[in-house]
């Protein structure tokens, strides 16, 4: 089984996300995507972060109706710090993927700080670790070995849906209907 593996606080979901993901799943032929959305990353833990039952519906709400992604609840279960490398040995326990069938999808800005992450050699040793490209990255110039994925350039950002509902613009389109309705129906961002 050839599994994607797509992390982040999802905080809120958003077109960009879903499209890179859908994008991955179709280039890497794989058979599902998982999005685990974490707890606290530990690079945001100053960070105020919506509750993750919010987080997780919102997300659950985003990708019903597509049979090839699903939800994995392990860094919300387990609470705390989200570290990448924990949660790749849960999934490769769970599912007894391979290396090879294992892909971690992560933003290129994620990759500059690649290093710092706990373990990140061993990360590499457990899945494949594909960029979602910007026009500035290169994947030679990386100290770890990294497959970059092509994908589409959108600039949609979950921080600009947060302002745009802070100073009461629109979001509309630039996250699905029905996390958009959720996000007002239970006023977050506000």
């Amino acid at each position: 089984m050839k599994l994607g593996v797509y992390g982040g606080t999802f905080d809120p979901i958003h077109i960009a996300h879903l499209i890179l993901a859908e994008f991955a799943f179709d280039k890497l032929n794989l058979d599902q995507l998982l999005f685990i959305p974490s707890h606290f990353p530990p690079h945001k833990l100053d960070a105020q972060i919506t509750p993750a039952k919010h987080r997780y519906e919102m997300l659950k709400l985003a990708i019903q109706g597509n049979d090839h992604f699903a939800i994995c609840d392990y860094e919300l279960a387990k609470q705390g710090a989200s570290y990448t490398v924990d949660t790749l040995r849960f999934v490769k326990n769970k599912y007894g993927t391979e290396r090879h069938d294992l892909f971690l999808i992560v933003g290129a800005d994620n990759m500059q700080d690649f290093h710092r992450w706990k373990e990140p050699r061993r990360i590499t040793e457990m899945a494949e670790v594909v960029v979602a490209g910007r026009s500035n990255f290169k994947s030679e110039n990386s100290r770890f070995p990294s497959i970059l994925l092509d994908s589409p350039l959108i600039e949609i950002s979950a921080s600009l849906i947060r302002d745009n509902i802070r100073q009461g613009k629109s979001i509309t389109y630039l996250t699905p209907s029905a996390v958009e309705a959720y996000i007002y129906k239970n006023r977050l961002y506000q």
